[in-house]
């Protein structure tokens, strides 16, 4: 099966900002811009939600990585291909960039699957923020595709169990936003601190708890 598409663009820190060694993974429609029953199909269906950008630039600004990982099943549908999947990333970064200029993307990760077609990757299953995870903190190197940094990767990952204890995260401020239980589950299954958005505000509902070091974040129970 193929594996998630991976725009992969590392990005500079703010001038005297250094990494604090944590990643926070983000949804993107619901968090980042407004999302649609019928998908965002082009560049010109992205709506950003108020102050997700400057969000995104205190993250930076306090030393996170970021990663965006997102279900876009009309790609295996056959709605759209993974041009317009670049288009559509280019457009989202250049506008988050417009409002903040530390608004800025380490990696974006999209899951092209539907749920009948049991990836491992399909949020909530965890497979994108650990392929994001091994990228960020290993410096892998990706090569681009039709040069748009665009890539497909097999990825199989063990399967998550559940029922078992929430596992420790790989650094204490790792961190998954998102409106929908799967964008919970999926961090969960990390160890993530989880915050949950609602769709029609986004990440600035929650942006002053996931700067708060001491903020432990949601709490979330799998199997129910």
């Amino acid at each position: 099966m193929r594996g998630p598409i991976v725009h992969y663009t590392p990005a500079d820190f703010p001038q005297g900002i250094n990494a604090n060694g944590a990643i926070v993974f983000i949804d993107r429609d619901g968090v980042l811009n407004v999302g649609k029953s019928t998908y965002i199909n082009n560049p010109s269906e992205l709506e950003i939600l108020n102050g997700s950008p400057k969000a995104i630039g205190d993250l930076r600004r306090a030393g996170f990585r970021t990663c965006i990982v997102t279900n876009q099943s009309p790609l295996m549908r056959g709605l759209w291909d993974e041009n317009e999947l670049f288009l559509i990333h280019q457009s989202l970064r250049e506008k988050f960039l417009e409002s903040d200029n530390d608004a800025k993307f380490d990696i974006i990760i999209t899951c092209p699957h539907r749920q009948r077609d049991h990836c491992s990757c399909r949020k909530p299953n965890p497979g994108m923020l650990r392929l994001g995870d091994s990228i960020l903190r290993t410096k892998g190197v990706l090569i681009a595709h039709d040069n748009q940094s665009i890539i497909e990767l097999d990825i199989d990952h063990p399967k998550v169990n559940w029922w078992n204890d929430k596992v420790a995260p790989k650094h204490q401020l790792d961190t998954m936003i998102g409106d929908r239980n799967s964008d919970m589950g999926a961090g969960w299954a990390i160890g993530a601190r989880l915050f949950k958005v609602p769709d029609d505000v986004g990440i600035s509902f929650a942006i002053e708890r996931i700067l708060d070091k001491d903020d432990s974040g949601d709490r979330f129970d799998p199997i129910r």
